[in-house]
């Protein structure tokens, strides 16, 4: 009998980007970390299209898609199945390839984007969609009544 082995999944990421540079060097770095499996679009348009059946577990959008950022984070949250998926912006705009620039919306709440090495990026993420676990309280302690 075979002995059972724990099933991982990979999280689900939805890269929207239309720079194929950016979408690779994000792509290649996130999969390599062998947690994650990244689906593209080149467009927000197809991405909301495709969100819901894809069932992302965290959304990256092209910061220079910001001026629709708003609009296409508002649609995602409108749908159910999507409402609670963390949303980040990323650039591409950055001196080196070694940088993203990390920011946007997560939860609904904006935070400052900062650029970041793709290591600290990555942990970033493995953070963001692998929280360390909430430790429970201690057990009180029952007195005994004799």
């Amino acid at each position: 009998m075979l002995g059972r082995a724990a099933v991982k999944f990979l999280k689900k990421i939805l890269l929207v980007d239309h720079e194929p540079k950016v979408t690779a060097l994000v792509r290649r770095a996130l999969e390599s970390t062998g947690k994650y499996f990244v689906k593209v679009e080149p467009d927000s348009r197809l991405a909301l299209h495709a969100a819901p059946w894809f069932l992302p577990d965290l959304i990256l959008l092209d910061a220079a898609q910001t001026s629709e950022g708003e609009d296409v984070n508002r649609q995602f949250k409108a749908d159910p199945a999507l409402q609670n998926t963390p949303f980040l912006f990323l650039s591409g705009n950055v001196a080196t390839e070694k940088k993203v620039l990390t920011g946007g919306f997560i939860s609904g709440y904006s935070f400052l984007a900062t650029a970041a090495s793709l290591d600290d990026f990555i942990r970033y993420v493995d953070e963001l969609l692998n929280p360390p676990p909430v430790a429970a309280a201690p057990p009180t302690r029952r007195r005994s009544t004799r």
